[in-house]
């Protein structure tokens, strides 16, 4: 799966349905080893923002 920065145009499924919009925040999850990892983020749709859990994301991309 690919990382994702705030700003990143991304496109996803997410419970079977595709998302798309701009991620917007993003929140850590506990320790891994020595590195952190996104735990989840916040996109804006456009008319609304809405938060999403990492672990339930599947094919996620950037759009150009």
């Amino acid at each position: 799966m690919q990382s994702v920065q705030i700003g990143d145009k991304v496109q996803f499924f997410y419970n079977g349905k595709s998302r798309v919009g701009t991620v917007e925040n993003q929140w850590p999850e506990r320790r891994q080893g020595s590195q952190y990892r996104a735990a989840g983020f916040c996109l804006d749709h456009g008319d609304y923002y809405k938060s999403y859990k990492r672990s339930k994301v599947a094919f996620l991309a950037k759009q150009s």
